[in-house]
């Protein structure tokens, strides 16, 4: 009988959740015990288990005002936070004369105001960052 074949003998032992095996092989006599005592009475463990809470991912829909054209842009009397409605004058931007009002496209709080007063601005800039409500 090799080790191979006593280690074999342990994993079915374990497997087969015995208490004992005897084999006797030629004239070798071999006893294996589990160590396991299964007379003992299972001991009450008081488990621990951790709730996971639903994680709200609040998706935040944000609305990014962007310049119509190329100028530079005056703007309204605004505060980072402010609520602002669809429709409402966010600033004007001049071209040559010409002046070219900004609009908030819906209606939500003013979340950043991105460019400074009397700025110079590309087309489709990023003007303004409206979280939607």
């Amino acid at each position: 009988m090799e080790l191979k074949d006593i280690k074999e003998l342990m994993k079915v032992l374990k497997k087969e959740e015995m208490h004992e095996i005897k084999v006797r092989y030629g004239k070798v006599k071999l006893t294996i015990k589990n160590s396991e005592d299964p007379n003992i009475d299972n001991i009450r463990t008081e488990i621990k288990t951790e709730k996971k809470e639903e994680q709200k991912i609040d998706t935040v829909k944000e609305e990014i005002v962007k310049s119509q054209n190329v100028g530079e842009i005056k703007l309204a009397n605004l505060e980072k936070g402010m609520p602002v409605q669809k429709g409402m004058k966010l600033g004007k931007i001049s071209t040559i004369g010409v002046e070219t009002d900004v609009k908030s496209p819906v209606n939500g709080v003013l979340k950043e105001i991105l460019v400074s007063d009397q700025a110079a601005v590309d087309f489709a800039k990023p003007l303004f960052i409206i979280e939607v409500l």
